[in-house]
């Protein structure tokens, strides 16, 4: 039928970022065609020996930031605590040193840290001319057609030949009355992992001959579960208020095993005797060799606010997490806590049976499945006009009262994709380097 009608729906395979910043000799340096993974936790095995635990990972789509805001106590009126959500890890970023500089990409002045988690592009890239001709809100590159005028600001003020609305207004009413008005077909990104071991402990004197093997490694593909909104209604007044709890924590929220209680090695300092030696809690990954990983505390704080949208759910303060003490073989095997996290993929392997340590190599082949419709909410908005009650007055570029020019800026988050995946390796004895390479396949709706 399409055929029949002359219509073509345009799709694209979107590369995934192939450089990161990593961890050299020489420093911590930016744009390397390759990530290396971190050591996050080392535990004396006896004779000499350390076994050690390393974590790589890649967050798809741009980093996500810690989101904090403030409780309120029950009256409403006074600040109780500070509720910090972290359903993701911090992924390796760049700063300005003081006093020079700018902080880009680019520029020497900048330095940068290694977190051992990077952002993975490849969901959408806002100057793609392609993807953004595939978008019914966007407006079409001169590249692309010869009937659009050029575009001397950011505000649409010359003719265009679209469909689509040029004020805020009839955009909300369109989005309302068609919610996939603006929206691409998401397939599946597809990637390959080269995995390296790279390891010598012929040239690191801190390294046993023990650790000159095929190494283990466990890759886990997870992605945050979103919270269930609830309307409820105030008694006194009926108002309708959400409620929904706060995202997970991947500090304290990452794993969960009933086989690992409290009064075993989880804490080293309880007591078997302890009235909480049998409550089983949540943990998470260590962020370094230098920090220790944390769990779940006794001390919870509860959202008492009745008018907050996270009334009666636990508040993820910043120090609700206590310190644990396992090793780097007990992590590595630490089953996922599924009530926080979905996951896509959890495989343990080893690296290849015809070289050790430094030499040993796999390829990693990953689908990563989506197949939905992303809904998008169109264009941005420029500034609004001011609102007059004389119905004579006027006002420029015949833009209606209290209306509002769309810019030629697209919002490119998708409203219905709550959460993004993240690919996780963690290798024991083993340091990793991983070279990436895949791409995500989008179409035209």
């Amino acid at each position: 039928m399409l055929d029949a009608l002359n219509i073509t729906k345009q799709h694209i395979n979107l590369p995934v970022e192939t450089k990161f910043i990593v961890t050299t000799l020489d420093g911590v340096v930016a744009d390397k065609p390759y990530a290396l993974s971190k050591r996050v936790l080392e535990k004396e095995i006896g004779n000499n020996h350390k076994r050690t635990l390393d974590v790589l990972g890649f967050q798809v789509g741009d980093e996500h930031l810690d989101r904090s805001t403030t409780v309120l106590k029950s009256d409403n009126s006074t600040s109780l605590c500070v509720a910090v959500e972290r359903p993701y890890p911090l992924c390796s970023y760049y700063t300005a040193a003081v006093g020079t500089g700018d902080g880009t990409a680019g520029n020497a002045a900048a330095y940068y840290t290694d977190t051992g988690f990077h952002p993975l592009s490849g969901m959408y890239e806002p100057g793609n001319i392609k993807l953004q001709s595939m978008r019914k809100s966007a407006i079409p590159s001169n590249d692309l057609s010869g009937t659009h005028a050029a575009v001397a600001s950011a505000t649409v003020n010359d003719h265009v030949h679209t469909e689509w609305p040029s004020v805020l207004s009839e955009q909300l009413k369109l989005l309302n009355e068609q919610p996939y008005a603006d929206s691409l077909y998401y397939h599946d990104m597809k990637l390959r992992f080269m995995i390296t071991g790279v390891d010598n402990p012929d040239n690191n004197a801190e390294l046993p001959k023990a650790s000159n093997h095929r190494g283990l490694v466990r890759m886990v593909i997870l992605r945050p579960l979103s919270r269930r909104a609830r309307l409820r209604h105030e008694g006194s007044t009926n108002t309708p208020l959400a409620n929904y709890a706060y995202a997970p924590n991947w500090e304290t929220d990452l794993f969960f095993s009933k086989k690992r209680m409290l009064g075993g090695a989880i804490d080293s300092n309880m007591e078997e005797s302890d009235p909480y030696g049998d409550i089983v809690k949540s943990y998470g990954l260590p962020a370094s060799t230098a920090v220790k990983g944390l769990r779940r505390s006794e001390d919870e704080i509860v959202n008492q606010n009745s008018k907050d949208v996270h009334f009666g759910h636990i508040v993820p303060v910043s120090s609700m997490g206590v310190e644990y003490d396992l090793s780097p073989f007990q992590v590595m095997t630490s089953p996922i806590n599924r009530k926080d996290y979905s996951v896509i993929v959890d495989k343990s392997f080893h690296l290849d049976i015809q070289h050790h340590g430094v030499g040993s190599q796999r390829v990693e082949n990953v689908t990563i499945p989506f197949r939905m419709k992303a809904r998008f909410a169109g264009r941005k908005a420029g500034a609004q006009t001011p609102y007059f009650d004389n119905e004579t007055a006027t006002i420029a570029d015949d833009v209606q009262y209290a209306d509002t020019d769309l810019l030629d800026v697209t919002l490119d988050e998708p409203l219905n994709m709550n959460s993004k995946p993240l690919i996780m390796f963690m290798a024991m004895d083993q340091k990793l380097s991983v070279e990436v390479e895949g791409y995500t396949g989008i179409s035209e709706c």
